[in-house]
């Protein structure tokens, strides 16, 4: 499970991303690898702030979640199937992630495109900028993976400064 706020440069609440599969995804039942999500994650600021980013209540999400409507999705859901250009929408803060592609062939790749817009007035965080110069300690916030979507313009933001 993952965020995208988290592995972004702002100090922001204010961030929605769409995923855009490029090719059909099948329901999840046959196979299917759209995202699934847990549902009212992006509201839960208790999750990481009493168990940190990664401890093990994340193991049980489904059990964290579940709305008590009886539907068996513990709180976890997907939106499949999907046809090329449909999109599922998600706050930057929603919990998601997506299956094991069991209905691709053995080395095919899944094809997506993730748009992601974020409020023009979001400050850059003062830590992200250490991450593009490779001083990276485990004890900054944030996750690094997707540094390398930012590090070519970060850098020339102020600090506590809007991006625009």
């Amino acid at each position: 499970w993952h965020s995208d706020a988290r592995m972004a440069p702002f100090d922001t609440s204010k961030m929605v991303t769409f995923w855009i599969p490029l090719q059909n995804v099948p329901s999840l039942e046959d196979g299917g690898t759209g995202l699934i999500f847990v549902d009212s994650s992006h509201s839960d600021f208790a999750l990481p702030y009493w168990n940190g980013v990664d401890g093990k209540e994340y193991d049980r999400l489904e059990g964290r979640y579940d709305n008590g409507s009886g539907d068996d999705n513990g709180g976890v859901s997907d939106h499949m199937p999907l046809a090329i250009g449909d999109i599922t929408a998600h706050s930057g803060w929603t919990l998601h992630c997506a299956e094991s592609a069991t209905s691709l062939e053995k080395g095919q790749d899944r094809y997506a495109l993730a748009i992601t817009y974020v409020d023009g007035r979001a400050e850059v965080r003062e830590d992200v900028l250490t991450w593009n110069s490779g001083n990276i300690s485990s004890s900054e916030k944030g996750d690094k993976e997707d540094v390398w979507s930012f590090k070519s313009w970060v850098q020339e933001v102020e600090p506590r400064s809007q991006f625009r």
